[in-house]
């Protein structure tokens, strides 16, 4: 009763409202169980949402931490690697993330004025076109040649689309929405991505009033939330665009495209040499080597798909500017001690953990080598393997887990499949994959927190 009372009002006291689980030294969130549960796939044997299935998932989550503690390895070179580059990545989401929470304004005008041009339906032509035509149409423009006369001049038919403020591109919101538009006005050229522009022209437009309430409310709510999201994109580009002043990469030519075909024909008799310099940055000569440095630690990724050799080239030369801008804002994030804010001290060990977890789990399955061969599924192996290790574990463990059984008890899990990922980023998974261990349906271990 002692430790119960001393475990439940550190609970209290120290613990996050949010807290689920403690498990040791580590805390499982309510966020922790729903991101681990909605944002990777279940395995089958509980992906449905029923309260089974949920002690399935909580008690996964907290047979990793068990494993992670029982774990004596050091992990491998390439894990290491990734561990740094996953906290690097977090630093500069939160430092990012923090510049943006103490910059940005919310002007009500603004809103309201965004409010009544997202009532206007504009339906349009468009014309889509590469960057190599995009000269050629500024000149036409330039010249008054009509919308009719440029679509002849790339050979192409324009499409047509209606469009509105909350269906439309952030780049076309910016352009087409930010003034009162005429029939027949031309918008652009606008950017859609590196390498693809479109071209509009204004066929028709309408004004389509929201007529109840509630539905106006909800929509203001919708624009602010497309306002704040637009606002924030400009000012982290500020800050990147800041922290990246006065910093000009000037590429060796030669040396780029032998090591840019390398990689394309992924043929290794087109050998490198990792001294060459391949570009000059800052005042710095900066090697091959020192390239694939950053890149243990930096995935390279192409911004856009390619179609042919040229193309790749555009895209494997912004890979690397992304990496080498990345570099800086880390270098910033370091100088401003964000390897030890807490969302990335947590993010860190959650992989960890999760890392080291399943090195774990496989010592186990092998230790049942001539067993575990006869099995021919993962279910088989937890069923038949796991499931009796981490019953002796979580009775080992007991006295250190404390579970909120109330605030478990209204948590309610989907049962559809959902993948996050973060898209243009060099480690692109929100969260670590389910950890697949156990198929235990009881809670009969741990201090219960109930109310």
């Amino acid at each position: 009763m002692k430790k119960f009372m001393i475990t439940y009002l550190l609970f209290q006291i120290i613990i996050p409202n949010d807290t689920l689980a403690i498990v040791g030294e580590n805390v499982i969130t309510k966020n922790d169980f729903m991101k681990r549960a909605e944002y990777t796939i279940r395995p089958q044997y509980c992906n449905s949402s029923n309260n089974i299935d949920k002690k399935i998932v909580l008690n996964s989550l907290i047979a990793e931490k068990i494993l992670a503690a029982e774990c004596k390895s050091e992990l491998d070179i390439d894990k290491k690697r990734f561990l740094r580059g996953i906290t690097e990545q977090a630093m500069r989401r939160v430092m990012l993330e923090d510049q943006v929470n103490s910059n940005l304004a919310i002007d009500s005008q603004i809103i309201t004025d965004l409010y009544n041009k997202s009532l206007i339906s504009y339906e349009v032509d468009f014309l889509s076109f590469s960057n190599k035509y995009l000269d050629s149409i500024k000149w036409a423009l330039e010249t008054e040649k009509n919308f009719i006369d440029i679509s002849r001049m790339i050979s192409t038919k324009p499409a047509n689309k209606k469009l509105r403020f909350l269906n439309s591109s952030k780049k076309v919101q910016k352009e087409l929405f930010n003034k009162e538009r005429n029939l027949n006005e031309i918008i652009g050229p606008i950017e859609i991505s590196n390498n693809e522009y479109i071209l509009i022209k204004i066929i028709n437009k309408n004004r389509i009033p929201i007529i109840s309430l509630e539905n106006q409310k909800k929509h203001y709510e919708d624009i602010k939330d497309n306002y704040i999201e637009l606002e924030s994109i400009e000012i982290r580009k500020h800050q990147i665009s800041n922290i990246m002043s006065d910093k000009k990469i000037e590429f060796n030519k030669k040396v780029f495209l032998k090591l840019a075909n390398y990689y394309y024909y992924n043929d290794d008799r087109k050998s490198i040499n990792l001294e060459d310099i391949l570009f000059t940055l800052d005042n710095k000569q900066w090697t091959i080597d020192e390239l694939i440095q950053l890149n243990h630690f930096n995935p390279l990724i192409f911004r856009e798909s390619y179609d042919n050799i040229s193309e790749f080239y555009e895209q494997f030369k912004l890979g690397i500017v992304d990496i080498i801008q990345n570099h800086y804002i880390t270098l910033k994030a370091y100088e401003m001690n964000y390897s030890n804010h807490p969302a990335v001290v947590k993010e860190r060990r959650v992989w960890k953990d999760y890392m080291l977890a399943s090195y774990k789990k496989e010592q186990l399955i092998n230790n049942y080598k001539f067993e575990s061969n006869s099995f021919d599924n993962e279910y088989k192996i937890i069923e038949k393997i796991l499931n009796k290790e981490l019953d002796a574990l979580f009775s080992k463990y007991s006295d250190l887990i404390l579970i909120d059984v109330d605030m478990f008890n209204k948590i309610q899990l989907s049962n559809i499949d959902m993948f996050a990922v973060n898209i243009n980023q060099p480690y692109q998974l929100t969260v670590p994959p389910f950890p697949r261990l156990t198929t235990k349906i009881n809670l009969d271990y741990g201090v219960k927190k109930d109310l």
